[in-house]
């Protein structure tokens, strides 16, 4: 298995839609991508989850919502190489599931792959998080300028940090490191991009494909 993707939902709608993104995101086969879903939301809507993916898809737990314990109790289950943790409101641009899992296996000194999230009206969300001079962490260029703006460099680079929103990690690295479960909301995407570059000396690169 090369790809497990872990989501977290109560909400069949948006879980659905990004399901349904799946198939033109990646050209991976059926044995090589696995879903896994903490499903926080109610048994009837549950049962209105709709998957149009070839891929098996599974509700692994039904725990009570903490993000960093939910995700890193799905990383213990999944059995992919790498691994996709995915908010359920994304959905995913055509080709960008093996354009990341390209960065992540063929780029030298690379922990982590971060992703280009963009709002419904084209305005960007998360180009990488950067530190301002007081070391509070922002999202660069948030809600200001489209993603298609001439100063966004469309290349792939090191960022400081990457949101938990969306991110690629090969799962040997995610297990030793894991998230940090005593934040309660925010902050244990950030620690882990820090404890990458850190403790395992390995870069965050912004794939903005």
């Amino acid at each position: 298995m090369l790809l497990s993707i872990l989501v977290i939902s109560r909400s069949q709608d948006l879980l659905s839609q990004m399901l349904n993104s799946i198939s033109k995101a990646t050209s991976l086969g059926v044995d090589e991508l696995e879903i896994l879903c903490s499903w926080n939301g109610s048994k009837i809507n549950e049962k209105k989850i709709i998957n149009n993916t070839i891929y098996n898809f599974n509700i692994v737990q039904r725990d009570k919502y903490h993000f960093a314990t939910n995700i890193n109790s799905l990383s213990r289950k999944a059995i992919g190489e790498i691994l996709l943790i995915i908010n359920d409101d994304i959905i995913l641009d055509p080709d960008s599931i093996d354009n990341a899992i390209d960065c992540i296996k063929n780029q030298k000194n690379v922990g982590l792959v971060a992703g280009n999230l963009r709002y419904a009206n084209g305005l960007i969300q998360h180009i990488g998080i950067s530190f301002n001079k007081y070391n509070k962490p922002y999202h660069k260029f948030e809600k200001s300028i489209k993603a298609n703006n001439l100063i966004i460099d469309s290349h792939s680079k090191f960022v400081p940090a990457a949101t938990g929103a969306i991110l690629f990690i090969k799962k040997e690295l995610f297990d030793e490191i894991r998230f940090c479960e005593k934040y309660e909301v925010c902050g244990e995407d950030i620690e882990l991009s820090l404890d990458i570059r850190e403790k395992k000396d390995l870069n965050i690169l912004f794939c903005p494909k």
